[in-house]
């Protein structure tokens, strides 16, 4: 029997590398969560028993110091920044008419399932996506349906080598399925579950796909069965794996795993930093040549009063300052170099000392890496959605997914499109239908370009103008009545003012 629970080579070398991602993407609180993961004990604390006993003087003085420091959240706001930059404007996903209603487990439509993939490859740069069949569908609703699993939930996978295959594509997934399960109507229980996707032969040595679902941790063949709709099965595994720069199995690196190791160090940084600043109002009043016992109990600060031999002494020992001001430097320089990296990067203005020539390239380069991003997640929906295809009967070449990659755009203001209009009037090669296009990339329009010269021809045929309301805003079109004093023409059947054309003498 096999052990579903084995991984793969990849997966141990990069999990260190998703947990740090994971927890630096959820912020302070699983950071700090971790404890002595990311934040380990001084030597002092681990003297005082750290490691020997949960209430020893080490874990206490633990507790306080990591509850001291501070977690910067810059590979949230990362995240954030970049996604919203990414789905500023919709995906256009056009599909066959009856996988329409293909949604995600849970409901989701499918551009909300392309800004999760998006989301998964800046945090850990792997995500996988399967179709699966509703179990027990009603009519008209045997359509697939798609679940999304984290990278740390794809434990082990085979594409062969390429020798065997080429192109090489997925002999068999393991995904951990693991989850909690209510007992007893309030308990819960976690049970180890999970889902085998392989590639088998049939009878006439086709690639033939099959599933199972296991509890626990052994692989019985038995538990296989092969998933069909209207008897149609499938000869590949219905499971794409997302990479941040690729579609295939093999593993990539965090796209933003340097900042997660800024920010840990920023943390240890400022664990240290804080420490230092508590000790300094932590001074140790120390007696010289006192005759205390050790269960003597010393009070010091108004209305106390201590007992010194002659010649004796007191005084405040503490913790020397001159080093904090290095240390609040090191986090500066750290904190810049995060900001740098994280949504400060993405940032299209032009900050102080920095070069048009500088800045065109730092923003050029985040742009391809957010380019590289959001094709490689189109890519795979759409690889996804064509298999969906055939298991549907459809035509896989209906299937597309385009992402947007217009990111960052700024307002379309009045002054630029005048601009854009004397240029093309002096001669700059534009047509009227580029500066169109600009105008419904930046949404100032949701027509067409042959919708909107229509709508402007009916217009001008209405005789309908823009007139200024009484606070100088544009009011509602009007009809351009040529007798209406206020456009500036004087009436033309005012009572004894002759019309028409006048001899001239």
């Amino acid at each position: 029997m096999s052990d579903l629970s084995a991984k793969h080579p990849q997966y141990t070398d990069v999990s260190q590398d998703w947990k740090l991602m994971r927890d630096a993407y959820k912020g302070e609180r699983a950071v700090k969560k971790k404890g002595a993961v990311h934040l380990p004990p001084t030597s002092a604390m681990i003297k005082d028993g750290f490691f020997d006993k949960a209430d020893s003087d080490g874990k206490k003085a633990y507790d306080a110091y990591v509850m001291r420091a501070r977690f910067p959240n810059f590979v949230r706001e990362a995240v954030q920044m970049a996604v919203g930059m990414m789905h500023s404007q919709p995906p256009i996903i056009k599909l066959p008419k009856v996988m329409e209603k293909i949604r995600g487990i849970r409901g989701e439509p499918l551009h909300q399932i392309l800004r999760k993939i998006n989301t998964e490859q800046l945090i850990t740069g792997r995500v996988g996506l399967m179709a699966d069949l509703p179990i027990k569908p009603r009519p008209g609703e045997d359509i697939p349906c798609l679940s999304m699993y984290i990278a740390e939930a794809i434990g082990n996978w085979d594409d062969g080598t390429t020798e065997e295959v080429i192109p090489q594509k997925l002999k068999f997934v393991v995904l951990d399925e693991s989850e909690h399960r209510l007992q007893d109507g309030f308990n819960w229980k976690k049970v180890d579950k999970f889902r085998v996707l392989i590639l088998e032969k049939d009878e006439q040595g086709n690639d033939l796909y099959r599933q199972g679902v296991f509890e626990g941790t052994q692989y019985d063949p038995k538990g296989l069965m092969t998933p069909q709709r209207m008897g149609q099965s499938l000869d590949e595994l219905p499971f794409v794996i997302v990479n941040s720069c690729d579609a295939t199995a093999e593993v990539d690196d965090p796209p933003l795993l340097d900042l997660g190791n800024i920010c840990m160090a920023i943390y240890r940084g400022e664990a240290d930093y804080r420490q230092n600043l508590f000790m300094q109002g932590q001074d140790t009043f120390v007696t010289i040549g006192g005759n205390f016992d050790e269960g003597d109990k010393v009070r010091i600060g108004a209305g106390a009063r201590i007992d010194l031999p002659q010649g004796g002494d007191a005084k405040y020992v503490g913790v020397t300052s001159q080093g904090l001001s290095e240390q609040r430097q090191a986090l500066e320089r750290l904190e810049s170099r995060a900001g740098s990296m994280g949504a400060q990067t993405l940032d299209t203005t032009s900050r102080e000392r920095e070069s048009g020539d500088s800045l065109r390239i730092r923003v050029a380069a985040r742009t391809a890496d957010m380019n590289q991003i959001v094709e490689t997640g189109a890519f795979a929906l759409e690889n996804l959605l064509k298999i969906c295809a055939k298991w549907m009967g459809e035509n896989p070449e209906e299937v597309q997914v385009t992402p947007n990659k217009e990111f960052g755009e700024q307002a379309l203001d009045g002054q630029t499109m005048v601009e854009m209009a004397t240029a093309r009037n002096l001669g700059f090669p534009i047509s009227a239908k580029s500066m169109h296009n600009i105008a419904r990339k930046r949404r100032l329009t949701e027509l067409t370009f042959d919708e909107e010269i229509a709508e402007a021809k009916k217009e001008d045929e209405e005789g309908f103008v823009f007139k200024k309301g009484e606070n100088g805003d544009m009011a509602d079109s009007q009809p351009n009545n040529p007798d209406d004093p206020a456009n500036g023409k004087k009436p033309s059947n005012v009572p004894g003012q002759k019309t028409g054309a006048q001899p001239t003498k």
